[in-house]
């Protein structure tokens, strides 16, 4: 699999990912491109750090609003590499 494919497969994956819905194996491919794919880190740590600032200020969960905009973001991250 090309690193392009290994990128749009991390991406599908992502919202999947910070919702602990990834089986096993999907979550070791995710770990290990992360770990080789700069562009994957950055959109991992933008995440977290905005879930992260949510939770220290409004609260433990995120409003479904919030929710549906991370995926709206996901969904464009996917669309721009197409």
């Amino acid at each position: 699999m090309s690193h392009v494919d290994d990128c749009k497969k991390f991406v599908q994956c992502l919202s999947e990912h910070f919702d602990g819905e990834l089986d096993a194996e999907l979550e070791v491919e995710f770990m290990l491109h992360i770990e080789h794919c700069e562009k994957a880190q950055a959109l991992v740590h933008t995440f977290e750090r905005t879930i992260i600032l949510h939770r220290q200020t409004c609260g433990k969960v995120l409003p479904k609003d919030v929710h549906e905009r991370l995926r709206a973001a996901i969904k464009a991250c996917q669309e721009c590499d197409e």
